[in-house]
């Protein structure tokens, strides 16, 4: 039996391409299917409320907070499309058989509930219904829905969970004294996604349920739920019933262990697991028990496509007595697995890659199943391959013993001829299904080949209907698809259960393509000056601080009076607008604002605040425990913070008391004209996980120097978490202009740190092809470390870089890779090497070139790297061809003694970003000169136009008159 082939696939695998919709088939176009979502909000919304209910609509996370605290039974909370940060919400009261409490989002979907907590809604109250919402969480994010106790007869319904440890979980929870588990639970037509592996410790799940009688699970889309990779003593599994669950029924699921992301261990479906501990077990139908007790009784698993789960069983029964498995789709799994005594099993009408394995006693009727798989020991194949693993190296490849890496390339060697062995008919079998349908992997379904599916099953049918809700006639189908009964396409049928909460999944892949930079916005445009509202200005003195910040709203200007504040500056929950930010300001000229740091308590205090400009104030440490100016982690994210012309000093208790910090995400931060001086740290973007990303944020212009630690470090990024409000698209940091100086005051040994280090760029998806352009800044003096260290995306160009003591510029390995590297027309005098490139990815483009560099180790680079057009000579060399290489700041002068530094040929190369065709100088360049200068003059004429920090005794910090 044929069937046509024209059908397009449903999801792609990891690395496959998305499926484009047809405009000639069931998927209409967006616009319609909004259309339709919108009218199905306002029905909602128009329909009267029962006895003694209410309809409430909340527009933000206190309104919602305040509704769910205080509904009762028959309300309906209508959430308004937007962004809600909620976490540890407890909610024990109850609804009513006939008029339950119901939670939803007036659009579905639309309503973003975001959480980085460990739960963000626990439940014990009965007959609630969450529906259409979106819950999001992070990189730390557990739960996002945890029930507990009597929360029987809950309803979740058409909800999207994404980023989560285990999105959902139900446990018991004692009231006095006995313990009670959730009853009668229906989880319908959700979806449950993870945009990268978990790292994490704690159990992996889209669902996990321990105790609990008669749940439905049923017409989910469950993807990409997976542990981190290296953590081999853990697996992740689609949906896990556990703890003495009774009567369990999982149907018409859809499962992609594998879909935008690979690796780890991925089960598809499992019942029981490794044992559940005495004291949280359901003993109300398995009776007691001292040990390997039941874990799921009379469960049915039946009409599921579980694909692309390679290393693992597609369904795993685990001491599941009386359990049915009829009527699935398992592609690319290691089939069926049934373990110990305690599991009786009925399979039956399975169409299944590999085997149905009965295994360590278990009692199981096998018939009318299709098995492609030869043995069922090939299920030991993943255990073999992870044995043959080696962990990747804590030591760069190129300082591993020859012996080493021959060792390690037999074992990858290894592990790849065991992967195709378990593809082959000895293992999976993979080749027969992929005969008989036409792109199984892909999640197209269609048949090439029939004869051996169609009406070859049970008779009478063991399950009434198919996947797609159709009538099955007997005998029927093989697998979860009745073929018999019309067309049954994945495509439309996810479509159809959750509309754009997959689609457009579907049409933002992960892997983003690089950007053509040539037609960004390339000058300082895209970082403007604020403009400061008029008219709008109110006055503040050490008095009446709090209170005049506490009623400021969109386009207001707090003027501070000169005088010393002991209080700190709180700045939370404070937002302006794009178009009227918010300014609070010190004098800009005569007696300061004076802001007096108190021990224990960070001088300015930023939480979920946006569009904020903070200029002309001065913050003095005093030597307390304190840092000055802090994003706190506490928030969700802070964005469009301007602050400008600000001295802080005296922040030197330690090393790790920082000038400024952001723990959170932070976008759109502008960091300008500022004196940063006497501190543990100048600047400390980012956490140090790598969890709280710092994105095209502008620093210009401002002066570090006497740091113990960094002047300055911006922090690895892992795969950046979705936040509301932050650029998807391909964003550049803007580092110029800046004076980095470690002449004074730098920490020595182990606490020793270069002048600026940046690191990686997310590995993989938004963020990744993200970059630093780092040009115009002043690298000055470092006794015990280099100049500068990064790693990423990075172009490094038009700097003077002076360190009497040792190295300049090392680009290396840290948290991640070096990739696209361009360091181009820098001036280096090091008494160290000039510039080392360490274990660059070979995928991406490194160019050295139109450097001057004056070092006994000039260039420590690998042979790969373009580095062809660099002037180089010793140290020594560089007082006879550059004006004062030798001074302090206050004499240094890198420019070229009559024209020593002209290239004979022009600078090639590739690199398209603001301020190429300028010099350190900010003038235009005449000439094909190596190094940060243009030779135009006899002499140096100092700097052009309003750049750098204006700096007393600083020779090339002068501007020209």
């Amino acid at each position: 039996m044929t069937t046509p082939t024209n059908s397009a696939s449903v999801m792609r695998p990891s690395g496959g391409t998305a499926p484009v919709p047809s405009q000639n088939g069931r998927w209409q176009p967006a616009l319609f299917i909004n259309i339709a979502l919108a009218l199905a909000g306002w029905l909602s919304l128009s329909t009267p409320a029962l006895a003694d209910g209410d309809f409430v609509t909340v527009r933000d996370a206190g309104e919602l907070r305040q509704a769910l605290r205080a509904a009762k039974p028959g309300d309906t909370i209508n959430v308004a499309p937007g962004d809600y940060f909620i976490s540890g919400l407890t909610l024990e009261q109850s609804g009513h058989p006939k008029t339950p409490i119901t939670v939803q989002g007036i659009i579905p979907g639309e309503a973003r509930l975001w959480s980085s907590g460990s739960a963000q809604i626990q439940l014990s109250g009965a007959y609630w219904i969450i529906r259409g919402l979106d819950f999001q969480g992070t990189q730390q994010a557990h739960r996002a829905l945890h029930l507990t106790q009597g929360a029987n007869h809950v309803q979740v319904i058409e909800n999207r969970f994404q980023n989560f440890h285990t999105a959902l979980e139900s446990s018991g929870g004692r009231d006095s004294g006995e313990r009670r588990f959730p009853d009668h639970v229906t989880v319908k037509a959700n979806v449950f996604i993870n945009d990268y592996p978990r790292e994490t410790s704690t159990p992996v799940a889209a669902m996990r349920v321990t105790g609990g009688q008669d749940w439905t699970i049923t017409q989910n889309f469950i993807a990409d739920i997976a542990p981190s990779p290296h953590r081999q003593d853990r697996y992740a599994t689609g949906a896990i019933i556990r703890g003495g669950a009774y009567g369990t029924r999982i149907d018409r699921n859809l499962i992609m262990c594998e879909w935008r992301h690979q690796g780890g261990q991925r089960i598809g479906l499992s019942l029981g697991s490794s044992g559940t501990h005495q004291q949280h077990m359901d003993f109300r139908r398995i009776g007691t028990c001292a040990g390997n007790c039941p874990e799921v009784e009379s469960a049915q698993i039946t009409n599921n496509i579980i694909l692309n789960c390679p290393d693992e069983p597609g369904i795993h029964l685990h001491r599941a007595p009386n359990t049915q498995v009829s009527n699935n789709t398992i592609h690319n799994a290691y089939g069926i697995q049934a373990r110990y005594p305690e599991t009786t099993a009925l399979i039956t009408d399975n169409l299944l890659t590999g085997t149905v394995w009965p295994r360590d006693g278990s009692d199981v009727e096998s018939t009318h199943n299709i098995e492609t798989g030869w043995f069922s020991r090939a299920s030991y194949i993943p255990a073999i391959k992870r044995r043959l693993s080696i962990p990747n190296p804590t030591r760069p490849v190129a300082d591993i013993a020859w012996v080493d890496r021959l060792v390690r390339t037999s074992s990858e060697a290894a592990v790849s001829a065991v992967d195709w062995l378990g593809d082959t008919a000895l293992g999976k079998g993979i080749g027969s299904q992929k005969k008989w349908m036409l792109a199984p992997h892909l999640g197209n379904m269609q048949l090439n080949d029939g004869r051996r599916i169609v009406a070859q099953g049970s008779f009478p049918s063991a399950i009434a209907h198919d996947f797609c809700g159709q009538s099955r006639s007997s005998p029927s189908d093989i697998g979860a698809i009745e073929y018999k009964s019309g067309e049954c396409d994945l495509l439309s049928e996810i479509e159809d259960r959750h509309h754009h909460l997959v689609m457009n999944l579907l049409n933002h892949p992960r892997s983003v393509a690089p950007p053509d930079w040539s037609r960004q916005v390339q000058t300082s445009e895209q970082h403007p000056v604020t403009h400061i509202p008029e008219n709008t200005t109110k006055k503040a003195n050490p008095g009446n601080l709090r209170e005049m910040v506490s009623q400021l709203q969109p386009g207001d200007h707090l003027q501070l009076a000169p005088g010393e504040y002991t209080q700190s500056l709180n700045l939370r929950e404070l937002r302006g607008t794009a178009d009227a930010p918010i300014v609070i300001s010190g004098p800009s000229e005569g007696e300061p604002a004076i802001f007096l740091a108190r021990s224990g308590r960070n001088t300015i205090q930023l939480r979920n605040s946006a569009h904020l400009v903070i200029q002309h104030l001065t913050l003095d440490g005093r030597g307390q425990n304190a840092a000055a100016i802090v994003a706190e982690s506490e928030g969700e994210h802070t964005h469009s913070i301007t602050i400008q012309y600000l001295r802080i000093s005296n922040y030197d208790r330690s090393q790790g008391h920082i000038g400024i910090s952001t723990r959170v995400p932070a976008w759109n931060w502008v960091i300008r004209n500022n004196e940063i001086r006497n501190v543990g740290t100048g600047m400390y973007l980012g956490r140090p996980d790598g969890s709280a990303p710092f994105v095209a944020g502008l620093i210009e212009n401002n002066l570090f120097e006497k740091t113990t630690g960094y002047n300055a470090q911006i922090k690895h990024q892992n795969v950046r978490d979705l936040v509301p409000g932050m650029p998807s698209h391909p964003q550049q940091t803007i580092i110029r202009y800046n004076v980095f100086s470690k002449a004074q005051s730098s920490s020595t040994g182990n606490s020793a740190r270069p002048n600026l280090l940046l690191g990686h760029w997310p590995p993989e998806g938004v963020g990744m092809h993200d970059r630093y352009l780092v040009y115009g800044n002043i690298f000055y003096q470092n006794p015990s470390e280099r100049l500068f260290q990064g790693e990423g995306n990075l172009a490094i160009y038009n700097n003077l870089f002076v360190n009497h003591h040792g190295d300049g510029l090392i680009v290396r390995p840290h948290n991640h890779t070096p990739r696209q590297v361009h360091i181009l027309k820098n001036t280096f005098v090091a008494n160290g090497f000039g510039i080392n490139i360490v274990q660059p990815d070979t995928d991406y483009e490194q160019v050295v070139a139109g450097n001057a560099v004056f070092s006994d180790n000039p260039l420590v680079l690998p042979g790969h790297v373009d580095s062809r057009q660099n002037f180089t000579a010793d140290r020594a060399d560089a007082r006879a061809l550059l004006i004062s290489p030798e001074s302090g700041l206050e004499g240094l002068d890198l420019y070229p003694r009559n024209r020593s530094l002209q290239s004979p040929n022009p600078i090639e190369h590739t690199l398209v970003a603001p301020g190429l065709n300028v010099d350190f100088n900010n003038r235009t360049r005449h000439h094909n000169t190596w190094g940060a200068y243009d030779d135009n003059a006899k002499e140096n004429p100092g700097r052009s136009g309003r750049i750098g920090p204006n700096v007393e005794n600083c020779k090339p910090c002068q501007r020209y008159h």
